[in-house]
């Protein structure tokens, strides 16, 4: 897993999440686990997916997706360490010997003739010298498996991300429900002020933002709404949805001001930061401040198109 613009990423295979939409994931001692929203923008030839996971792992999210990207070492070596991790959060770690590299796989033989690949292996890293070398997809015997080159996966992972992350549209089964946020029962009475940009059509308004229905609206220079408060209120979180069609996009980097005046004057920098690939923005909890206005400007987009905004929540 690795964070990118206050978002945590889970690299996984494709067919470890299988049709489901979201996986519960879980981190080595001291176990923490969460959902992960599952994308799976790739062609059909490459086992790949990312999650977007939420919850109480964000702060174990340290490493970088540049951490996946091939060197010298781990494209040329012919030893790795197998690293995998049980229910219980303990690591295990066998040696590999690496053969058959082709430009995008290679084959992991255990060099212990005891061990074994077992079910529930696939999606475990290879390392050479705590580098990723390559994450294992599939295996035809107990003593060996295919590994994805970890550049392989950089690629693909950083191309999506930087240019097709906005694409991403959430799962349309009516019969997958969405995971509820303890805090919406906390949401605090936002309402829409005003709106530098027009919808493109009056029945995408941006009063839909703190209601039902979306906001749509076409790209422009200056992309900013105003929502805010009848009166000075405590606010500690922010969250903002996108969840675009066909033709449409969604914010990509956003910025966020605040002002203490209900007709908007004086407007100080809160934060900066960018909606991850499942379209949720969402500043977690920070340290609480008086507001009035809160400013909502979108810097640029994921894409062409029109751009969503389903919903904007303060905590």
């Amino acid at each position: 897993m690795f964070g990118r613009n206050g978002t945590c990423y889970i690299v996984m295979p494709r067919h470890v999440a299988g049709p489901f939409p979201r996986v519960t994931v879980s981190t080595a001692a001291p176990v923490e686990s969460a959902t992960a929203t599952v994308i799976s923008p790739f062609w059909p030839g490459i086992d790949l997916a990312l999650g977007v996971a939420r919850g109480g792992i964000g702060n174990r999210c340290q490493s970088e997706l540049e951490a996946l990207a091939e060197t010298r070492e781990t494209s040329s070596a012919h030893q790795a360490d197998l690293l995998r991790l049980n229910q219980t959060g303990e690591i295990s770690r066998e040696q590999l010997q690496v053969a058959d590299r082709t430009y995008l796989t290679f084959t992991g033989t255990l060099a212990d003739p005891e061990a074994a690949i077992g079910q529930g292996t696939s999606g475990a890293f290879a390392f050479v010298d705590g580098q990723p070398a390559g994450m294992a997809v599939s295996s035809d015997d107990t003593q060996r498996a295919t590994f994805i080159r970890s550049g392989e996966i950089f690629i693909h992972i950083r191309r999506y991300l930087d240019e097709q992350g906005g694409a991403f549209a959430a799962p349309s089964d009516a019969s997958v429900t969405e995971p509820v946020d303890d805090a919406d029962t906390d949401a605090l009475p936002l309402r829409v002020l005003e709106s530098s940009v027009r919808p493109v059509n009056p029945m995408f308004a941006p009063e839909n933002m703190t209601g039902p229905g979306q906001f749509v609206f076409a790209q422009q220079a200056l992309m900013q709404v105003a929502v805010g408060f009848d009166a000075i209120t405590p606010t500690s979180r922010l969250v903002i949805r996108s969840n675009p069609g066909p033709g449409q996009t969604s914010p990509k980097t956003v910025l966020l001001t605040w002002s203490l005046e209900g007709e908007g004057a004086g407007f100080r920098s809160w934060l900066r930061g960018e909606m991850a690939a499942d379209g949720v923005f969402d500043t977690g909890k920070v340290a609480q401040r008086n507001l009035r206005r809160l400013q909502v400007i979108v810097l640029d987009t994921w894409g062409s198109g029109d751009v969503v905004i389903d919903e904007i929540t303060a905590y």
